[in-house]
């Protein structure tokens, strides 16, 4: 700190305070993350029994053998209305339709058939004729949930079981009827864990919703992750009683399900609001739907699952059957191979298969902590200024009194997620400046005359940009690492903007502040310059780059990758385990690698394109550690990775450089 005037060494002093909070959250998440390691791999059961049926396997034993490969979980889904009867257990029809059917044949069963004649059917109802005890009692339990006594009649209460249901049919074929007692069963005689799946009904209280998970505990106690379903796509609760859903979820010990969608409009209804409700319950669920599904190969599904889990932190694989053969293997066996890669890649990852286990709160989302990590922001900002010289004794206190503030704020409205949002996109883009400023000396220095002297020094400006970066990075972690943004319940809202920023600030470094030698006297002979054909042409290309950069970042893309990127991120992936970021291996730490070895006039020429290159490379790793549903650990790989292979690229693009007579220092 010697090299710092009096008057920021406290700035300083603090910056370091914070670092080490920062430092000491960051060790605390590493710690949860290691332990949070179980996994489920559950298979839909509805569309597992299709696949059966259809090619006349026993599912039984086609059940033991995908639980030999790895399996863990059933995803056991309520019946709706409209598929009763589709078991043979039990028959449902119309009042109307019944009449119908007694104009032109005999009803076989005698008190319908009496009914009909005294003319005591009801056009309007619903008649159930059911013919197994266990989903007789199944189905007047849950009629019970949704219906007031009086729209339910039992008119034979010995076998078979005859119900009278006061109701649309529309209505009554779109109600969920419990989940079928014979797969609960099955599931518990394989070993299998259940993973319920529940439709809301809005009307639902505590007794109703709690009564949903103790009818499927009463058979099963082996409960794990609750999924909700429906075509409301809504959880149980939504949208006046998910209190009483968070009530049943703390009497019950297990896990909410929070599918991991690429739309936003896509997420359940009332899923952040419930998983706020009951923090540490929440693991993330990954599936890919049918019609995607029919279009993957095996080992593109293999490989999509195993890099959920290890890279987005996946704890619930969710399977849908594949309906195809995969060489000569018959489709169970291509599904057991399914079942055994996805299962060997994740326990090569480290990972154990079992009951999911979610990010707890821990002692590294202390608020104190934190509070002291977010101190990191405004003395970064006051170093900048000393840098800029435009410190001023207000300007820090305000700085300071503004992040303890807004901090303050945040935890007593209880939105401190977006309070520590804001304070942590201002400290990564504060350090993004200092990482480029450190830069200044190499923008300047003249090239060394041997080209291992040049590798070293490129090599020395590249760790030092990318150590300042780091600890910028290391901000964002001691702020925003709790653990509804772990899940991604809650999202940093500034990724885009730590992606998107940094080249512009890199920019306007470059050509308004004299010490990066761009040759800009005034400011406005930027603005006053001609523009030629040929700069306008790169300048639009670089707009369009960036636009591309900004759209296809995040999980949320609508851009898809070329078949080429997809062939090149595999490769890379299979042969380093995390994938480097193109944007640091081959635009960032190359263009810092090749900044110092260049000839002044060269540097002059191109200035401004490195700028803007350096600048997505300081952004790219800070905006890594932004994505908080991605373990540190890989994090960490994947900058160390992009660091080697940016290095390897920049020494070949210095070595090509000088290859050139013209270009000899």
């Amino acid at each position: 700190m010697t090299f710092l005037p009096p008057r920021t060494r406290y700035a300083a002093i603090v910056l370091l305070v914070a670092l080490i909070a920062s430092l000491a959250v960051a060790f605390f998440r590493a710690r949860v993350e290691s332990h949070a390691n179980r996994v489920e791999l559950a298979m839909d059961y509805t569309d597992f029994d299709a696949l059966a049926r259809s090619y006349d396997y026993n599912p039984a034993a086609f059940l033991v053998a995908l639980r030999r490969a790895g399996l863990t979980s059933l995803a056991l889904t309520e019946e709706l209305g409209s598929n009763v009867g589709y078991d043979g257990k039990a028959y449902a029809t119309t009042g109307a339709a019944l009449l119908n059917q007694a104009r032109i044949s005999p009803i076989a069963d005698p008190l319908l058939a009496e009914l009909v004649r005294a003319r005591r059917i009801d056009r309007g109802a619903v008649y159930l004729l059911v013919t197994d005890s266990s989903t007789y009692h199944r189905y007047i339990t849950q009629l019970a949930l949704h219906f007031m006594p009086k729209s339910v009649r039992v008119l034979r209460s010995t076998r078979p079981w005859l119900i009278e249901v006061h109701t649309q049919i529309d209505y009554f074929n779109a109600i969920a009827l419990g989940i079928p007692t014979d797969q609960i069963e099955l599931a518990r005689r394989l070993g299998l864990l259940v993973i319920p799946r529940f439709q809301n009904d809005e009307r639902f209280t505590f007794p109703q919703i709690d009564g949903l998970f103790s009818d499927v505990l009463r058979y099963d106690s082996k409960l794990s992750t609750v999924v909700f379903f429906g075509l409301a796509n809504q959880v149980v609760g939504y949208p006046d009683h998910l209190q009483d859903t968070a009530d049943a979820f703390r009497r019950h010990i297990f896990n909410f399900g929070s599918i991991e969608t690429y739309d936003p409009s896509q997420v359940q209804k009332g899923n952040d609001t419930l998983a706020k409700l009951i923090p540490g319950r929440t693991v993330r669920v990954q599936a890919i739907a049918k019609t995607e599904l029919d279009k993957l190969r095996l080992e593109e599904v293999v490989a999509r699952y195993a890099l959920g889990v290890h890279e987005r932190n996946v704890r619930v694989v969710y399977l849908r059957p594949w309906g195809h053969q995969d060489g000569n293997l018959s489709i169970e066996a291509t599904n057991v191979e399914m079942v055994k890669a996805i299962a060997d890649q994740v326990k090569a990852a480290g990972f154990r298969l079992g009951r999911a286990t979610p990010i707890p709160p821990y002692h590294g989302n202390n608020r104190i902590l934190v509070g002291v990590a977010t101190l990191a922001v405004p003395s970064i900002f006051v170093i900048l200024l000393e840098l800029f010289g435009w410190y001023g004794r207000r300007l820090a206190v305000a700085a300071y009194g503004l992040t303890v503030l807004l901090y303050a704020a945040g935890v007593l409205s209880h939105h401190d997620a977006f309070a520590r949002s804001v304070i942590a996109l201002a400290g990564a883009l504060l350090f993004a400046t200092a990482a480029l400023l450190c830069l200044v000396p190499a923008w300047n220095e003249a090239p060394a005359q041997r080209l291992g002297a040049q590798v070293v020094r490129s090599l020395g400006w590249t760790l030092v940009a990318t150590g300042v970066a780091l600890l910028g990075a290391l901000v964002v972690v001691g702020v925003m690492s709790f653990p509804l943004a772990m899940e991604e319940i809650e999202r940093f809202r500034g990724v885009r903007l730590v992606l998107g920023l940094p080249p512009l600030i890199a920019l306007a470094l470059y050509l308004f502040d004299r010490r990066f030698g761009s040759g800009v006297e005034r400011p406005r002979d930027v603005f006053l310059s001609p523009v030629l054909a040929y700069q306008l042409l790169a300048g639009i290309a670089i707009v369009a780059a960036g636009a591309l950069m900004l759209v296809r970042s995040g999980n949320e893309s609508d851009v898809s990758p070329s078949p080429l990127e997809l062939a090149l991120r595999h490769s890379l992936t299979a042969v380093l385990s995390v994938r480097p970021r193109f944007k640091e291996f081959l635009i960032g730490f190359p263009a810092i690698m090749l900044l110092p070895a260049l000839l002044p006039r060269h540097r002059r020429a191109i200035g401004w394109l490195l700028a803007l290159a350096i600048g997505v490379g300081v952004g790219d790793v800070i905006d890594t550690f932004s994505h908080l549903h991605t373990p540190l650990e890989v994090s960490i790989l994947r900058v160390v990775n992009g660091l080697v292979l940016g290095a390897i690229v920049g020494v070949v693009a210095i070595w090509i450089y000088r290859r050139f007579p013209s270009t000899a220092p």
